[in-house]
């Protein structure tokens, strides 16, 4: 961390901010590649108050390499707005030539040995690892000819990508230095983060992004990342936004990313467990015999209950399917780490499994669904919630489990004779691949007659999602599904 001697530096430098960027201005202005528009003059002082506070805060911190640093990192981003290479050295000699006049001699030593770090860093090869940041297309323009602001986006995802992480680690240079070889994982997360965002975008619904960004900083910290590291990183990419996309372009995805900070900035989030609600008390001894890791105690409870003359569709309504509900909120809320998360699941899966032989119905009604999540959906409870629901309809149920590709599916739906096919999504970036299915079955004939039904987190945010992506139905429960379906084929049939 920082001496005595560097932290009165960083109190001169910020003390004789004002002068130190007029003097470096108008050395950059007198010099060969002077521009007279009002608008080049703004952003030089805004460029070199930065370097400024970002040399004050090196020397707070961890000194000259986390200088370097800054400087490596701010010439990857003002790469990707098109600046020649040279302009960042030539940024930094003009406010070191001020330095002798307005610090102390010691001070101004210490300014310009980090201030050489920076030049050095600036010159080094490579510029930042990994060396896929240093990827960036010249010029700030997206590509042209862009129908939406989801198209445009789409397009400059690489280079938004990394402007973002170089901007988030300019911001926080000294985490750049600590996450290492880290930075491959942090560019993976921003392409990831991105792609959920042109989901939102394209269907311009805000609050899907914002699901994601609650999911994605509970995975993150329980990576052992500080959970602001994601509110850090999406701060950047809205200012990025702003640079890399045109105005008109750029609204609607920064509204996204407001949007999501917003959310995951707040700590409203209650419990699914509703003390008032049929079944509470079972339902809270049932969750709490399952944190506390005792399955076989878990197990127990339900079938009592059932013994005692519980409705085997009401363990699933009121007590299963909430406490599901109620570990992703403690997920979220960093409450359960991912081995309980997993384990609650395991047991879900497991009391659902015990319970299968008291679904069956015997009276059949002649109708076939197949339930199946969707390609890239590893969350596959809820489609077999919607299958064991539709078995205990009399139904005959054919449960394809987890990301089953889309070919499979169509061969499954024909082979069966599928009267419906319910398909669960949980990211809202498994809805193109929702779209891709309900489209590949409705260019089929042979499908005609089958009706779709979609269903999971996606759209139970959004009210008409399913009609945007062309299914005939969703609803907000595996037993609304049954309901819906038997609904829309008596329709059909009238």
């Amino acid at each position: 961390m920082g001496t005595p001697e560097r932290d009165r530096t960083a109190e001169q430098l910020l003390t004789s901010w004002e002068p130190l960027v007029d003097a470096a201005v108008g050395r950059l202005a007198a010099g060969p590649r002077a521009s007279g528009a009002g608008g080049d003059l703004a952003r030089r002082r805004q460029e070199i108050g930065e370097h400024i506070d970002a040399l004050a805060a090196a020397l707070r911190g961890l000194g000259p390499e986390q200088f370097g640093e800054y400087c490596a990192l701010r010439a990857v981003f003002s790469a990707g707005l098109g600046a020649p290479p040279e302009a960042l050295g030539a940024a930094l000699d003009a406010l070191g030539e001020g330095l002798g006049a307005l610090l102390d001699p010691a001070s101004a030593q210490i300014a310009l040995e980090a201030l050489g770090a920076g030049r050095r860093r600036v010159g080094a090869v490579p510029l930042v690892t990994p060396a896929a940041l240093m990827e960036l297309p010249v010029g700030a323009s997206p590509p042209g000819g862009a129908a939406s602001a989801a198209e445009a986006l789409a397009r400059a995802a690489p280079r938004i990508a990394r402007m973002t992480v170089a901007l988030s680690y300019m911001r926080r240079p000294a985490d750049a230095l600590a996450h290492g070889r880290r930075r491959a994982r942090c560019l993976e997360d921003a392409e990831r983060h991105l792609t959920q965002l042109v989901a939102a975008v394209d269907l311009g619904e805000p609050a899907l992004f914002g699901e994601y960004s609650d999911w994605a900083q509970t995975l993150l910290t329980k990576l052992g990342l500080d959970p602001a590291e994601l509110v850090n990183h999406l701060g950047a990419l809205r200012d990025v936004l702003a640079i890399a996309l045109p105005p008109d372009l750029a609204e609607a995805p920064r509204r996204c990313v407001t949007a999501a900070l917003d959310r995951l900035t707040s700590t409203e989030c209650p419990s699914f467990l509703d003390p008032g609600a049929p079944l509470a008390a079972l339902a809270r001894a049932y969750f709490d015999a399952v944190r506390a890791g005792d399955r076989a105690r878990a197990l127990s409870l339900v079938l009592a209950s059932i013994d005692a003359g519980t409705a085997v569709h009401h363990i699933y309504t009121h007590v299963i399917q909430p406490c599901q509900y109620e570990v992703g909120r403690l997920y979220h809320l960093k409450q359960l780490t991912v081995a309980e998360e997993h384990y609650f699941t395991a047991v879900t899966q497991m009391v659902l499994s015990q319970l299968y032989p008291l679904i069956v119905n015997p009276a059949r009604v002649d109708r076939r669904v197949v339930a199946t999540a969707v390609e890239g959906n590893l969350h596959e409870i809820g489609a077999r919630f919607v299958a064991d629901f539709f078995e205990m309809a009399g139904w005959d149920t054919f449960y394809l489990g987890a990301s089953t590709p889309t070919e499979h599916v169509l061969l499954e739906v024909a082979r069966r004779k599928a009267d419906v096919l319910a398909v669960s999504a949980m990211l809202s970036d498994h809805l193109p691949g929702v779209r891709a299915l309900i489209h590949a079955v409705r260019d089929d004939d042979a499908f005609r007659d089958v009706i779709v039904l979609v269903g999971g987190q996606p759209f139970r945010i959004i009210d008409d999602l399913w009609r945007r992506l062309g299914a005939d139905g969703s609803a907000p429960s595996a037993e609304g599904a049954v309901d819906l379906a038997e609904r829309l084929l008596a329709a059909r049939a009238a």
